[in-house]
């Protein structure tokens, strides 16, 4: 009896040793939602809240959010639905849409933040991976095709990929593995670096060490010259050359805020605003014109640049670089001017002088939430920054899109102070 009693006693210790052990057990999250990051010493997180109170409007607002937008395939996949509300923001909407790679970034990052609070994060992760695998490129099959039709169908016009959702693709992926690992179904670090490899291959012009908008053209061809302005993430470029060891990232890095230094002060030095797109032909940038590549506002702060806000804070804050600071300092001084302190003011859509562009006609929280998060930079703009906070906590999902409601999910997690990078 003896004998026994330690034999069962060692076979108990042997599987609480193998449960500890197992891949499940080491891949709990290891950064569970709320976060509390420590940002860069002098910015600022919205102070007429409590941090309970903030951490409670991301949940609320996560909770509606995952709701109105996820979808699921019967092959185990998961994609971000982007004509849930019959409208359109965020790229050039072609027959029978469903989902964008722009959008499929954004929920990747989402649930590789929100683990932990939501015990479904990693299983929705790993399904909005294997979509992304099976939706490639028809010219970089690394890549993702950036527009997803009904049956999951991939028409010629739409297979190529777009640089920006690629790009947060891959940084959720190296997000993942900070958060559950890489040891389970999918090797996140193996994933991401082979991606981050792949933009490097066909999604940089390495003449002007500057990312092209999509794998589409190459040398000699229209737009490989050019850049939209969505597709500088300096967050993103550190990530990347540290994770694949390669540092033209850091090349990429440094000549992009050289081109948002120079077109700031060239064609915007009383706004501090950016172009949808920017010309770059011998590294000498200007604004594209009109019509350029999608509207008439291609060349004014619209709907791809409205976020750099966000990207730049973004770096300022979890990196401490002083030069995302310094590009938003103009901007913020403008933005409270033109608008008097008040979010409401704020419209979707601005010429580089300042005035409202042509079209602009709303407050869209793409760019009110966007500047929320630029303002996170100096402490001179706490009063802006709760207010804003205070507007996107209260505006309810019905009033936004696709675009700006996953926009908003972002911003509101990153001024929370919930938001860590890689």
């Amino acid at each position: 009896m003896l004998n026994f009693k330690k034999t069962y006693f060692k076979f108990i210790l042997l599987i609480i040793s193998a449960i500890f052990s197992s891949k499940l057990f080491a891949q709990l999250p290891q950064k569970p939602f709320p976060q509390h990051t420590s940002y860069t010493i002098g910015s600022i997180k919205p102070d007429n809240r409590t941090q309970a109170e903030m951490d409670s409007s991301v949940v609320k607002f996560y909770k509606q959010w995952k709701k109105h937008y996820l979808r699921f395939t019967l092959r185990n996949e998961c994609y971000l639905y982007c004509n849930a509300d019959g409208n359109w923001r965020g790229g050039n909407k072609s027959p029978n849409s469903v989902s964008l790679s722009e959008g499929h970034g954004y929920g990747m990052l989402i649930m590789a933040i929100m683990a932990g609070y939501d015990p479904e994060a990693k299983s929705i992760f790993d399904g909005m991976l294997l979509y992304f695998k099976r939706h490639p490129s028809s010219i970089n099959h690394q890549l993702m095709a950036w527009n997803q039709v009904k049956d999951s169908s991939i028409t010629e016009q739409n297979s190529d990929d777009a640089t920006d959702g690629d790009m947060d693709i891959a940084f959720a992926l190296l997000m993942a593995d900070k958060q559950w690992g890489s040891a389970g179904t999918y090797n996140y670090k193996k994933d991401a670096v082979d991606l981050i490899n792949a933009l490097m291959k066909t999604n940089v012009n390495h003449e002007t060490e500057q990312m092209i908008m999509g794998d589409f053209t190459e040398k000699g061809e229209p737009f490989y010259n050019d850049v939209r302005s969505s597709d500088i993430m300096p967050d993103h470029f550190k990530a990347f050359a540290e994770a694949s060891s390669n540092t033209e990232w850091l090349k990429i890095e440094d000549n992009s805020y050289h081109v948002l230094s120079d077109i700031q002060k060239k064609y915007s030095p009383n706004a501090g605003l950016f172009p949808d797109f920017i010309r770059n032909k011998s590294n000498n940038p200007r604004p594209s014109g009109a019509y350029f590549m999608e509207k008439r506002q291609d060349g004014d702060f619209y709907y791809n640049a409205c976020r750099l806000p966000w990207r730049l804070a973004s770096d300022y804050l979890v990196n401490g670089d002083t030069r995302a600071k310094k590009l938003l300092t103009p901007l913020n001084s403008w933005i409270i001017n033109k608008c008097k302190s008040d979010p409401n003011k704020i419209r979707d859509g601005y010429d580089l002088a300042g005035k409202f562009t042509v079209g602009a006609s709303g407050d869209n929280i793409a760019f009110i939430g966007s500047f929320g998060v630029g303002a996170m930079v100096d402490a001179r703009n706490q009063v802006w920054l709760n207010r804003i906070w205070d507007y996107a906590a209260n505006e309810v999902i019905g009033d936004e899109e696709y675009y700006g409601n996953t926009l908003k999910m972002l911003y509101m997690i990153t001024m929370s102070d919930n938001w860590w990078g890689k």
